[in-house]
């Protein structure tokens, strides 16, 4: 059997060897914190080797290991997985909703830079009118703000959605959220009502502008309380 402790461990090797740009674990490790065998993504920063030449090298490296636990890695530089990511290859956007991030080159700076897109694109949907967007974005920034200040204090990422859940985490962190108990409601039902099926906030009516000011000055407070 192999758990998620030895897939952390099979991680810090690769990285130590050939620093890649990403590792995701997946399958039953990812789901269940132990499975049969290790089935891992690693992307690669884009060289002159070829793709046999990197397989080659990565089997090296996991060798060590293939005499406790069965391994499947799959290597992929990175623009091969774009190409076959932004072709909608099944497979790899399967890794992307189920996986297990391990490792991202830049892993802290990249969550606030996002949260920092997300902010700009709420601002932006706002001042355009598109309210239910504008909504959706701000929950988008604040979510990940939280997540990247509780990554830079230790977390171990997980797919939670929930600001009420991010911010009882972050108490337990030590990490100080400017939101009421009212403001949090708010920002999880913006989530909830991200589909049309779900007609909006409450869920019954589309976003007002009122609620885009809000959620777009929300998500602000919360941005510039956390990156410094």
């Amino acid at each position: 059997m192999v758990t998620l402790d030895d897939a952390k461990e099979v991680s810090r090797t690769i990285i130590e060897k050939i620093m890649p740009i990403s590792i995701v674990v997946f399958g039953s490790v990812a789901k269940n914190g132990i499975g049969n065998d290790l089935d891992i993504l690693i992307i690669t920063k884009d060289n002159r080797r070829s793709l046999e030449e990197l397989n080659r090298a990565i089997y090296r490296i996991l060798d060590p290991f293939y005499k406790r636990f069965s391994i499947d890695p799959i290597i992929l530089p990175l623009s091969l997985w774009k190409r076959h990511f932004l072709k909608g290859s099944p497979f790899l956007r399967l890794i992307q909703r189920e996986g297990r991030v391990l490792y991202m080159e830049n892993f802290l700076k990249q969550w606030f830079k996002q949260a920092r897109e997300e902010l700009k694109m709420a601002e932006y949907l706002l001042k355009g009118g598109y309210f239910r967007g504008a909504c959706y974005h701000s929950q988008q920034a604040i979510e990940k703000a939280i997540k990247g200040a509780l990554i830079s204090r230790g977390w171990e990422l997980e797919k939670i959605h929930r600001i009420k859940r991010l911010t009882v985490i972050a108490e337990e962190y030590g990490i100080p959220i400017k939101l009421n108990e009212d403001d949090i409601t708010f920002l999880d039902s913006i989530y909830r009502g991200r589909y049309p099926a779900e007609e909006g906030l409450l869920p019954l009516r589309e976003p007002t502008k009122k609620d885009a000011e809000r959620a777009v000055k929300l998500a602000g407070e919360v941005y510039e309380g956390l990156v410094k």
